[in-house]
């Protein structure tokens, strides 16, 4: 599959810079205005005129601008960096995980050394990256090799050298300039992510953020318009690699931006397009993987609401037949299957799947994709098959809009008493039941009726 060349990562964290004289903000203010009329220029030219797909793109351009807002422009200094969080922002680029939390912390510097420290937590599955580049970095590690104390701490050195004694290090090379956790739920209503705090250990440390400059200033509003001006073509560029009603992969690669995405997974993605009546039915084996699963996405490459629609399932929430598979069924209206994802009113769009950290010997097979008539969905499932009343649906989805609120606030995650020990590795084993929280009797009930087989370890 042809990749995305990335040409623009050596002027992505900065343009050339507009001379600081009395027009230089003014310059640069300009600047990203003109920004804003190349994004929509590309909105426009892939969509009907004022439809609803326009409508999702030119909010695209503004959800972009308070995501990139932040690291762009706000006060920051890599003697002083912040931690952030998303689904509490807006963050919705290239899909999105609905399954994870994404913890940032940034700006930071290899002339620094950084202590990203705090409780481990219970979510089955956390990948801490340096980003070195718009997409990603090579320096990369996940809950599988992070070294946990007795009472489920965690202490974690981001450094250009590694300190003696030091048990969790990450390489801070030349270029880094931020770390994000992000950690993966199974069980929405029951897990808890892994907190987070930072310290400066070392390096030119001040008192305080200085100043805005007017360099500093038009520098950052120059990355910022880069930004906002190359993002929406370089995701329709990957997009448009990707097999119409099909999948690739799975694979590292499959995204079609080099070094995008989680370095341990593998995924495969595609597009799909539904007319009136049809359905898609995807394939795939119950994995044994430490997370993953299906979500589909608007044309923008963004997550669809998954608060209060079932536009994506984990392996853990998803239902498997006797025979071991998972079948999804995708379409606009409900089916009264488990694995129904509501296509949301988005004839158009794509669908992504994820395996996390798989053995090398154990990379999934290609899923079937088939797009079948709406009303034979339930004849190409087994014939024991389970059927989803309306009522048990709309129980499923309040679950899901409880558990989604918790999430953005995170202190709500402690609402209830939970046990965090050395053995503090998140969710279930092979075999367990699930955590038991407040999703009411009801959902408990769906999910013991529809939910996985047996939970992947």
């Amino acid at each position: 599959m042809r990749r995305i060349l990335i040409v623009l990562v050596p002027v992505w964290l900065g343009l050339a810079p507009i001379h600081a004289d009395g027009q230089g903000s003014e310059e640069a203010f300009d600047q990203f205005l003109a920004s804003l009329e190349s994004a929509r220029d590309v909105i426009v030219a892939r969509t009907p005129e004022d439809g609803p797909e326009r409508a999702e793109g030119l909010r695209h351009i503004i959800r972009l601008i308070e995501m990139q807002n932040a690291p762009a422009m706000d006060d920051h200094d890599a003697a002083h960096p912040h931690v952030s969080r998303c689904p509490s922002i807006v963050c919705k680029l290239g899909f999105d995980n609905p399954d994870f939390t994404y913890i940032n912390v940034a700006p930071i510097s290899p002339d620094y050394a950084y202590r990203v420290s705090g409780q481990r937590g219970t979510v089955p599955y956390i990948s801490m990256q340096v980003f070195d580049n718009p997409f990603g970095g090579e320096v990369f590690m996940t809950s599988e090799d992070l070294v946990v104390d007795q009472e489920g701490r965690y202490e974690l050195i981001l450094s250009a050298t590694r300190p003696e004694g030091a048990a969790n290090w990450m390489e801070l090379k030349p270029g880094a300039n931020r770390f994000i956790m992000r950690n993966g739920f199974y069980d929405w209503d029951n897990e808890i992510e892994a907190s987070v705090r930072v310290e400066v250990i070392e390096g030119p440390v001040s008192d305080s953020v200085p100043h805005l400059s007017v360099d500093e200033f038009v520098s950052d509003v120059s990355a910022l318009s880069l930004r906002l001006s190359s993002i929406p073509m370089v995701m329709q560029d990957a997009r448009d690699t990707w097999p119409l009603n099909g999948l690739n992969g799975p694979n590292p690669e499959v995204f079609g931006i080099e070094g995008a995405g989680v370095p341990s997974a593998v995924s495969s993605a595609g597009r799909y397009a539904l007319e009136d009546g049809e359905a898609i039915i995807v394939e795939t084996p119950m994995p044994d993987v430490v997370h993953g699963g299906i979500q589909i996405g608007n044309l923008w490459i963004e997550s669809i609401d998954y608060q209060t629609r079932q536009t994506s399932l984990n392996w853990f929430q998803s239902y498997a037949d006797d025979d071991g598979v998972i079948r999804y069924v995708l379409a606009a209206e409900d089916p009264g299957v488990p694995n129904w994802l509501d296509t949301s009113g988005h004839p158009r769009g794509g669908i992504f799947m994820r395996w996390q950290s798989p053995d090398a010997d154990a990379i999934p097979d290609l899923p079937t994709v088939s797009v079948v008539p709406a009303s034979e969905v339930r004849a190409r499932l087994p014939a024991n098959h389970p059927v989803v009343s309306p009522d048990e649906r709309t129980a499923i989805l309040a679950a899901r809009y409880i558990a989604v609120n918790k999430r953005r606030n995170p202190t709500a995650q402690f609402d209830e008493v939970v046990e965090l020990g050395a053995d503090a590795g998140g969710g279930c084993s092979a075999g367990d039941s699930p955590p038991r929280g407040g999703w009411g009797v009801v959902a408990l009930l769906l999910l013991w009726l529809f939910g996985p087989r047996r939970r992947p370890v």
